[in-house]
């Protein structure tokens, strides 16, 4: 079973207790960390393997839960690598980092604070919004008398591009900065920010579609006229390693299955081995 959820986490709850009624015994999901960190305890209870290709906060596996498996990078890389590169090239210049207060969100913030201490540049604002808001005007005057010309923001591009947007109109014009989270549905994120997109850096795996393993698959896509978007071939790595975890098990037992993928051995999917 493949799902989104939108990111929102009663939903995510909602449908994993749905799917424990059904005993759906195979997940591919959720869509943010948010979403998928409750209801990984709900497919544990209801003996559920759950492969996230898009949860990036560490607390995901580091829970220890015996059914949970990524196919995708993880925040305290990520966030690390973005507080170090704002501290290498913005070194004279103000940040700010802002947090949409999601499990997400505050775990690249964090970690990308973390960063800027170590390099001696800490941010000057720091501050969380609500991961429904859509209105930023408070935070944007909070920006404006901190004097902030870069703003790092861990949280999802549908936040980010109005955010943008709305702060290009305010007469603000800083350096945007974000993570992994402002790729998905990173059409909707281009069309909400309009031209005031223009030079903002986004912290991202390097394209899947380029890896030599995936040449087949993509192939495959685009001969249906769909280009695979930025999460497309880390969930049908997901199917793959299931599928594969399942082989190497010789059942369909989601425990088996979970103990054979952890194993060590190699699991060739369209992202490598």
């Amino acid at each position: 079973m493949a799902l989104d959820d939108h990111g929102d986490p009663s939903t995510a709850i909602a449908m994993a207790r749905a799917f424990a009624r059904d005993r759906v015994r195979f997940v591919v999901g959720h869509y943010n960390s948010g979403a998928s960190i409750p209801a990984s305890n709900i497919y544990a209870k209801s003996n559920t393997l759950l492969v996230s290709p898009a949860t990036t906060n560490p607390a995901f596996t580091e829970f220890k839960l015996w059914n949970v498996a990524r196919t995708v990078g993880r925040d305290d890389v990520q966030g690390t690598f973005a507080g170090e590169y704002m501290a290498s090239h913005f070194s004279a210049r103000s940040l700010a980092v802002v947090s949409d207060g999601t499990p997400y969100g505050e775990g690249l913030a964090n970690k990308a604070r973390a960063a800027l201490r170590a390099k001696r540049h800490p941010e000057k604002l720091a501050t969380k919004i609500r991961y429904d808001q859509t209105d930023f005007a408070a935070l944007i005057s909070k920006m404006k008398a901190a004097k902030i010309d870069v703003v790092f923001f861990a949280g999802l591009g549908a936040q980010l591009g109005p955010l943008i947007r709305q702060t290009n109109e305010a007469g603000l014009h800083p350096q945007f900065m974000s993570g992994d989270g402002a790729m998905v549905n990173v059409k909707d994120f281009v069309a909400q920010a309009g031209s005031a997109i223009e030079n903002t850096l986004i912290v991202f795996s390097p394209d899947d579609r380029s890896n030599p393993a995936a040449a087949d698959v993509v192939a495959r896509f685009r001969a249906q006229s769909f280009d695979p978007g930025p999460y497309t071939l880390k969930s049908y790595a997901a199917v793959q390693v299931i599928a594969r975890g399942i082989e190497m098990a010789g059942t369909q037992a989601p425990r088996a299955v979970a103990a054979a993928i952890r194993s060590g051995k190699p699991i060739s999917t369209v992202l490598g081995t």
